[in-house]
């Protein structure tokens, strides 16, 4: 009898049949990717060169990703086709699974139909403030 350690099988992801999670979306590739806990315990997604990408929705925006631990506020999309975190953890059945907390972003974010001067300019939040070098005295920014 062959047996595996759950850490170390891995689940699939796509629209063939054989796949762990099928997901019949024609955005969807064959095999589109493939998730696996790690030796800590974290699930962990990684896209197989799929045709239209896995993406991650954190703090706010869709990234493409290649490979990805999984955080607590993440959403995860295959395609076209978003799926929710808790149905991801299920194909691990008993087996403990932890999110990640507190991630910030990585990468490039995807903006659509956007112009970069059209987005607000940041703004500064701290700065040194300017002295007088004749008095001293702190002057105020206009």
């Amino acid at each position: 009898m062959y047996h595996t350690d759950m850490e170390n099988s891995g689940k699939t992801i796509g629209r063939a049949g054989d796949c762990d999670l099928v997901l019949e979306d024609d955005s969807i590739s064959r095999r589109h990717a493939r998730i696996e806990v790690t030796p800590e315990g974290y699930l962990c997604v990684q896209d197989a060169r799929s045709s239209n990408g896995t993406f991650l929705h954190r703090n706010g925006r869709w990234i493409r990703t290649r490979k990805v631990i999984l955080g607590t506020q993440d959403r995860i999309r295959f395609g076209e086709f978003e799926v929710p975190l808790s149905q991801l953890v299920e194909l691990f059945g008993n087996h403990s699974i932890r999110l990640r907390e507190g991630y910030s972003v990585r990468g490039k974010p995807l903006f659509f139909d956007t112009n970069l001067a059209d987005l607000p300019k940041p703004k500064i939040v701290l700065e040194n403030p300017r002295r007088n070098p004749l008095t001293g005295d702190i002057e105020e920014n206009k």
